[in-house]
């Protein structure tokens, strides 16, 4: 009885950790969806060899969660110059990550009704102690959502090390309830910091847990 009951505790475990892995894949798709449905348009008259029109691109680029897939899409079609270049620099590449990364089904489900930064913040990271720059935000959500009733909340994107590529580093990470004013900049980040670290050091097995249970 007692094996049965410890197979069936495994089984379950198992089955909770397939579903986080897997639910995490599916929302990721769902979000990539949902912002492939919203420039699927765009990519009609790019598939049709039509004249794309600034303005067009500008409306779309306006909206953080839609500027990488805008830009891939753009790189893809070979039109990448007719993205802005004001939207190339890394604050606003951190601010789309955020914005996409709120999407998510397991996070707010949405991208923020607006978003605005904060400060940028340099820490050193493992395992090398290289420098990385943080860019925090506050955002808002939208009158409805469900997040709204908190007002601005604080969110991060990084770290962004050394000449970035664009669009190609979408760290980013947001605490519930961290509220603007409540929650300084350097706390957010030097948690994240303190919490990758510690990932890092499970997965490399030299955790301060590790050492103090070894003989």
């Amino acid at each position: 009885m007692g094996y049965a009951i410890a197979a069936a505790v495994v089984v379950a475990i198992a089955a909770f950790l397939w579903w986080r892995y897997t639910s995490v894949a599916r929302g990721a798709r769902a979000v990539e969806e949902r912002l492939l449905g919203e420039l699927a348009p765009l990519m009609t008259k790019l598939d049709a060899g039509e004249q794309v029109r600034p303005d067009e691109v500008a409306e779309l680029v306006a909206r953080p969660q839609l500027r990488g897939l805008l830009y891939e899409m753009l790189k893809y079609c070979e039109k990448l110059d007719s993205f802005p270049a004001q939207y190339r620099d890394v604050k606003s590449q951190a601010e789309a990550a955020l914005a996409h990364w709120l999407m998510h089904p397991n996070e707010l489900q949405d991208a923020p009704e607006q978003i605005e930064l904060v400060e940028e913040i340099t820490r050193s990271l493992p395992p090398d102690g290289g420098e990385g720059t943080f860019f925090v935000f506050r955002y808002k959500m939208a009158e409805g959502h469900w997040a709204a009733k908190d007002g601005w909340l604080l969110g991060l994107a990084g770290p962004f090390m050394g000449d970035v590529i664009p669009y190609t580093q979408n760290a980013a990470f947001s605490r519930c309830g961290d509220k603007y004013g409540e929650v300084q900049p350097f706390e957010l980040v030097d948690w994240y910091v303190r919490m990758v670290t510690s990932k890092f050091e499970r997965v490399a097995g030299s955790s301060p847990a590790d050492t103090e249970d070894s003989p």
